[in-house]
């Protein structure tokens, strides 16, 4: 059996798409937050605040694929394709079943911060009637990441290529044509931007069906009998639960960071968005280097090359630090020419977003280190650790977040420095399980 080629050229080409599929995702929240910040203040906090809450529910849903997509590799690795199909069968029932409970629950979490976490009215109403439509977009959004664990599972991930240009134009035609109202179309302001990122996810799903009937039609095929035995279905639990909290708690983390900063100050928290749009550019760059990671552990250990998997990591990492360096430099270099276009009439928040930026700038570096080394973790299947170590992170910055946003507030780009600790504390620990423990022992 030909064993898996994990070459800077080999990382590029398996990356390039998922990163691809990730700037999309930059490029959403970047148009929206674009055109919201014309329409007004209020749309944009309201917006961006329910779009982070909508991700943070859709974690659980990333991280069941995130490990579908670890047992697909190392199902290939050891040459059993049926075992790999078999897990997207079941899957495909689990996301059905996952979209619908999420949906109520994330519909009854939205009244409730609605009602007692959010203290402006504006604000308040924007992010109702936003994630009134954004719900929705669970059902297209969680078959397009099953799918795509698929493709990344047995390394074919030239498709995402296609599903970023299709979703990518739907979602800026929309966002053109919805939010302030052209050709006909009534202005909707942040329902307008809901609704077109919702047609995107749609028209995404489409072109990874399509792309499953090309490459994978034995995966449509004889369902009779073709399901993960109990088993199997124990065991994608037992790996994917620690990171469905780990997923889960870090972005609700983050979620959390933002309702804090809503405390702040309407400045505070649109500077905070145009922030995490930027920083988005270090997440397009990561995701793609960090799955291609996991999916790189993993089918090594399958085919039984331990040895290769430490080059392998220090490769990635030099990929990412490269690609973000290469990308975001300007964030610290000119970060004005960033920050001008959401801040036409606004000095003071032209001011703060200049000073932000290049903080910015080295918690993608920091980030870009962290993530290669999670992934490797990940990627043994040492899941629990994992999430042990991004917990211990997280209560640390949570407890310096609600010091440094309520009890005594500060500039918002030293409330942005928080990050630095943050991701410092689960690189140390990451570092630390790599260095004492036998993390490439057969976790999977």
């Amino acid at each position: 059996m030909q064993q898996i080629d994990t070459g800077y050229r080999a990382i590029l080409r398996m990356a390039a798409p998922i990163s691809m599929g990730a700037f999309v995702q930059f490029l959403v929240v970047l148009t929206d937050n674009f055109f919201l910040s014309r329409v007004g203040e209020a749309e944009i906090n309201g917006a961006g605040n329910a779009g982070l809450l909508y991700l943070t529910f859709s974690m659980v849903a990333m991280a069941t694929t995130s490990t579908g997509q670890i047992l697909i590799a190392r199902r290939i690795g050891e040459n059993d394709r049926a075992a790999g199909y078999r897990l997207v069968r079941t899957g495909a029932l689990v996301m059905l079943g996952m979209a619908v409970v999420l949906l109520f629950g994330l519909n009854l979490t939205t009244h409730w911060l609605a009602d007692n976490v959010l203290s402006d009215p504006s604000t308040t109403l924007v992010f109702k009637n936003f994630m009134a439509v954004r719900m929705w977009g669970f059902f297209p959004y969680f078959g397009m990441l099953l799918l795509t664990a698929l493709f990344l599972g047995t390394a074919r991930s030239k498709i995402l290529w296609w599903v970023t240009l299709a979703t990518s134009l739907i979602n800026i035609g929309g966002d053109m044509v919805l939010i302030s109202g052209k050709y006909g179309f009534p202005a909707m302001g942040a329902e307008g931007a809901a609704l077109a990122s919702f047609a995107a996810e749609c028209c995404g799903f489409a072109v990874l069906l399509v792309g499953v009937i090309a490459r994978h039609p034995l995966l449509l095929m004889r369902w009779r009998g073709r399901w993960l035995n109990r088993e199997e279905i124990g065991r994608w639990t037992r790996l994917a639960l620690p990171m469905i909290a780990q997923l889960t708690v870090s972005i609700g983390t983050w979620a959390l960071f933002f309702f804090l900063v809503e405390h702040v100050g309407p400045m505070e928290l649109k500077v905070s968005h145009v922030a995490r749009n930027f920083f988005m550019i270090a997440f397009f760059i990561v995701t793609g280097v960090r799955q291609t990671g996991q999916t790189f552990v993993s089918t090594l250990l399958g085919e039984g090359n331990r040895d290769q998997v430490n080059s392998t990591l220090w490769r990635l990492i030099t990929v990412n630090l490269v690609g973000v360096s290469l990308v975001a430099h300007g964030l610290w270099l000119y970060p004005a020419v960033f920050a001008a276009p959401f801040f036409i009439d606004d000095p003071v928040g032209l001011d703060a977003t200049i000073r932000t930026l290049p903080v910015i700038f080295g918690v993608m570096l920091i980030y870009s280190f962290t993530s290669i080394l999670l992934a490797g973790i990940q990627g043994a299947g040492h899941t629990l650790p994992a999430l042990l170590i991004e917990g211990l992170a997280i209560i640390l910055y949570v407890v310096i977040a609600v010091q440094i946003t309520l009890v005594n507030p500060l500039p918002i780009w030293r409330i942005w420095l928080l990050d630095y600790l943050y991701f410092a504390a689960m690189g140390l620990g990451a570092l630390f399980f790599l260095w004492r423990f036998d993390w490439k022992s057969k976790a999977v």
